[in-house]
């Protein structure tokens, strides 16, 4: 199911600006990213080198480039592989608290059909790669612990490490794998332990610093402008009013309570289910107390990403969820086992419900992959740009185009369309993603709000349009 969405689901603009400094140190041996607009641009010499997201998800991109050529589907195959790593992890996860490997294979199962992690390990995005790295640091730790206690502070806390140089969210984590070293630990934990525990982050922060030094003035400017752009950093200023944006938005939002993309289409809806199952593994693990004092570890690992993951992010990104989703996985085939070794007489429903639990997920994996977004809208969209932009004239939109356009065509992605620079290309390309970042700048950019309408009725024209793209050409 992984591999169809990977060819068949259309690119997204993060994938593309991930995409880009992967493919120059591929092929050319500079890690810049060459498709931005950079004048007027905050991320000050981005064409020169990368700063604004951590490097080694890129390095991994980089790597399955230069093994099996530039394209969409080889930089999906990495969140591929980490996917794989992910379930894995589950598992020992699931069999370490459990001690049961029925329930740890029904955990694997469950992650292994859940439509958000089959979504995410489609993705080429860096979240895969750290939500894997965040559940093998706490697969290592539990796994090893009674064997070897300095090892498994050691293993845990390299792979944290590696994830921290992934994606920030790492943080989360963090503070789960402290939690449970303390919580399961504190009566072993030494002084040793914590000079065992620092050698990753020495050697992972010199060599980050040492990237970093290449050019601080660049790393400060792109950096922090990835990290406040859009209200992603707003958390701070209102906890409470962000922890109860995560039932009116992430939640709504990833289980097709609202509105979705461009070009997806069908009962979405259903996958409001998912959430129910969830919520009822959640709740009856927290109200059957014998499971609730074996689970308590992974309970507060959960409660701390949720509160963690509700503050640090103001922009109520869905693709975080996989970092708690494989969790609640765990949750559903603990409740599950439970009713089935305990109320007997409930197994043939429950059967039938954990059947539809797993079809829901998957059937609508297979109706996205069936859908075929890559191809019915990506796909023909940029063979227009192709045949009528191939005379030089200026493409403007998301970096993801750069999956289908030919190398001659001139194209550079301005999420502002010009609105800083005054440019005014031959063709402006939009899709879901510009029309969320133009609803959302009129809290954060109004006079662009007001700008990016005028600019379109007042010197474009609509030349292309399907389900996923408008293509406007100059009048």
């Amino acid at each position: 199911l992984v591999i169809g969405s990977s060819i068949t689901n259309r690119p997204q603009i993060d994938e593309g600006m991930f995409a880009d400094p992967a493919r120059n140190l591929a092929e050319n041996g500079f890690f810049g990213t060459t498709s931005l607009e950079t004048e007027n641009s905050p991320l000050l010499r981005i064409e020169q080198r990368t700063y604004w997201v951590m490097p080694v998800f890129l390095l991994n991109v980089a790597a399955s480039f230069k093994a099996f050529g530039f394209s969409l589907p080889a930089m999906r195959l990495v969140s591929v592989f980490w996917g794989l790593v992910l379930l894995t992890s589950i598992y020992l996860i699931a069999l370490q608290l459990s001690r049961n490997r029925s329930i740890a294979a029904f955990s694997f199962v469950l992650a292994a059909c859940d439509y958000m992690v089959l979504e995410t390990a489609s993705s080429g995005r860096m979240d895969m790669m750290s939500a894997s790295l965040s559940f093998a640091a706490i697969a290592a730790y539990l796994s090893i612990r009674e064997r070897n206690l300095t090892a498994a502070v050691l293993a845990s806390q390299a792979l944290l490490v590696i994830d921290g140089l992934t994606h920030p969210n790492a943080i989360m984590a963090f503070f789960g794998v402290v939690f449970l070293t303390i919580y399961l630990d504190r009566r072993r934990i030494r002084f040793m332990h914590f000079a065992i525990a620092a050698i990753p982050y020495l050697i992972g922060g010199a060599a980050f610093g040492l990237w970093v030094l290449q050019d601080v003035e660049a790393f400060r400017s792109q950096f922090i402008d990835n990290a406040t752009m859009g209200g992603r950093m707003q958390g701070f200023s209102s906890p409470l009013s962000n922890i109860l944006r995560e039932f009116t938005e992430r939640y709504p939002h990833a289980f097709g309570l609202q509105a979705t993309s461009g070009g997806h289409s069908g009962p979405i809806f259903l996958k409001g289910l998912i959430l129910v199952g969830y919520a009822t593994g959640i709740g009856g693990i927290v109200a059957i107390r014998e499971l609730r004092r074996q689970y308590l570890p992974l309970i507060a690992v959960a409660t701390i990403y949720f509160f963690v993951l509700a503050i640090l992010d103001g922009q109520k990104q869905t693709t975080y969820l996989i970092h708690i989703v494989p969790i609640y996985a765990i949750f559903l085939a603990v409740l599950c086992d439970w009713f089935w070794n305990h109320m007997q007489m409930l197994r043939v429903p429950l059967a039938v419900c954990l059947a539809g639990f797993i079809v829901l997920q998957t059937g609508g994996m297979a109706i996205r992959i069936r859908q075929n977004t890559n191809g019915n809208y990506y796909q023909p969209m940029t063979r227009f740009l192709n045949e009528n932009a191939a005379n030089g004239e200026l493409v403007m939109g998301g970096s993801e185009l750069i999956f289908g356009l030919a190398p001659d065509i001139n194209h550079i992605a301005d999420g502002r369309f010009g609105f800083y620079t005054g440019k005014r290309p031959k063709f402006i390309v939009y899709d879901s993603a510009g029309e969320t970042s133009w609803q959302d700048s009129k809290t954060f950019s109004p006079e662009f709000y007001e700008y990016f309408p005028r600019l379109l009725n007042e010197e474009y024209r609509l030349a292309f349009e399907n389900a996923g793209y408008k293509v406007y050409e100059r009048k």
